[in-house]
């Protein structure tokens, strides 16, 4: 049987598409990790928030109580989170859940299978943290505000970076 070209090509497609991925970096996969880790406690929290939000209503008035009855930080902590409770906060706060449990699952999902788009919505994602982050950080400066700030960011870097460099890779060495 004659080969035809068309032919070749189709079959080093299929070697091509065989090929295993290239092993995972350690930033990737410590990404992953936390997406993975992450999920179960977002999904837990809405599904208490939305089945049963007179209970978390009932746990944070005990947690302000507590915290109010302690030391003078913690005190004032709990002073505000009860001055704050409102069953409309719960509301939101089921809704902020669940979309964050399925953005999450979603971003792990697409980091787990290897595809490019997904580290772009993570990217995405973070980046839009960024901003109310900074501005936090300007209304009351903190080392673990300025921790998170800082790891948030160098994310999003190194995942852009990632991406930017697949694309060059992909474009070849004399498209510039």
């Amino acid at each position: 049987m004659r080969r035809t070209p068309v032919v070749e090509r189709q079959q080093a497609g299929l070697e091509t598409a065989r090929q295993e991925p290239p092993p995972r970096s350690l930033g990737l996969k410590l990404i992953i990790g936390y997406k993975l880790a992450k999920l179960p406690v977002m999904l837990a929290l809405a599904i208490w928030l939305t089945v049963a939000p007179r209970s978390a209503y009932h746990v944070a008035e005990q947690i302000a109580d507590e915290l109010s009855e302690a030391s003078s930080l913690w005190a004032r902590l709990g002073e505000w989170i009860e001055l704050h409770l409102s069953t409309r906060l719960f509301r939101w706060g089921a809704m902020l859940a669940w979309l964050d449990a399925l953005s999450t699952g979603l971003e792990a999902i697409l980091l787990l299978i290897g595809k490019a788009w997904g580290e772009w919505l993570v990217v995405v994602g973070v980046s839009v943290l960024l901003v109310p982050e900074v501005l936090s950080l300007q209304r009351k400066p903190g080392w673990l505000k300025v921790c998170i700030l800082l790891v948030n960011a160098a994310v999003v870097v190194y995942l852009a970076a990632r991406r930017l460099r697949a694309a060059r890779a992909k474009r070849g060495p004399h498209s510039d």
